[in-house]
């Protein structure tokens, strides 16, 4: 492999302890090194890019943001890449969120995420971990905006057959990704986090063997196929471990921290 020119982490079950906490103090010291090395910093997540910058406040404007599963790609605070389902597959996706009311659905764009009311307050409540602009609306049809993915979670024993299920719905028209304990995102079709890793790779003229990638999911797969090198988390199910090359210490324990000590000589 080359040298590492690019280091990209999921957030939950990856570098996240527990969806909201990581060691400060700890990436300072590998954020200070990377610097030192010329090695770009990424978070490519299914979460929303203002979670991304409220959590990395100190460093988002220098690193990149491949948000939403690819949807939303920054370069710091500059947009990059911004998908658009197309009107048949929002349209087709709005009238199944209400035939099947029991399945709640959180609809993100590029201003904003969308819960509409009836839906519980305990779901909404839940994807704002994830979505720090979210907001009520009656409808999913009133809302104006650049529509990119919905977002849903159910009971984690369900979620397979919730996943066949809206396949089938949209028929092609967008890919459905689980991203794991019991959370599935609906995306446009060809996006991923790898696909929005390359428009960075290539606005800075890196080359995926250069690239380090740490996750846990499915939604993972492709960046860890992408990736130079890969670490699963310990935590991971077993088919995303079998699919990295190498399997780092878990999330709870600060896995990614320690890999990234170890490659950078900390």
């Amino acid at each position: 492999m080359r040298d590492i020119k690019l280091v990209a982490v999921d957030e939950d079950g990856t570098f996240l302890r527990d969806h909201v906490h990581y060691d400060e103090r700890r990436f300072e010291r590998i954020w200070c090194r990377m610097r030192e090395l010329g090695v770009r910093f990424v978070v490519a997540t299914g979460n929303q890019c203002y979670q991304v910058q409220d959590l990395f406040s100190a460093h988002a404007h220098e690193m990149g943001i491949v948000s939403a599963n690819g949807a939303y790609v920054l370069d710091g605070d500059e947009e990059v890449f911004a998908a658009q389902a197309s009107h048949e597959a929002v349209s087709m996706l709005i009238a199944a969120c209400h035939e099947q009311r029991e399945v709640p659905f959180s609809m993100l764009g590029v201003r904003g995420a969308y819960v509409e009311r009836g839906t519980s307050q305990a779901f909404f409540d839940d994807m704002a971990r994830y979505c720090f602009r979210q907001y009520w609306v009656d409808d999913f049809f009133d809302v104006e905006d650049q529509v990119f993915m919905f977002s849903s979670v159910v009971d984690e024993a369900e979620v397979g057959t919730q996943i066949e299920r809206f396949r089938a719905k949209v028929d092609g028209l967008m890919d459905v990704v689980g991203s794991g304990e019991g959370y599935f995102d609906i995306v446009c079709p060809g996006v991923s986090k790898a696909s929005g890793l390359r428009c960075l790779l290539e606005r800075w003229g890196i080359a995926p063997e250069e690239c380090v990638a740490f996750g846990d999911s499915d939604n993972d797969l492709d960046m860890i196929a992408l990736a130079g090198r890969s670490y699963a988390m310990q935590n991971a199910p077993e088919h995303v471990r079998v699919a990295a090359d190498s399997v780092a210490p878990p999330c709870t324990e600060d896995g990614v921290l320690q890999v990234l000590e170890e490659l950078f000589g900390l």
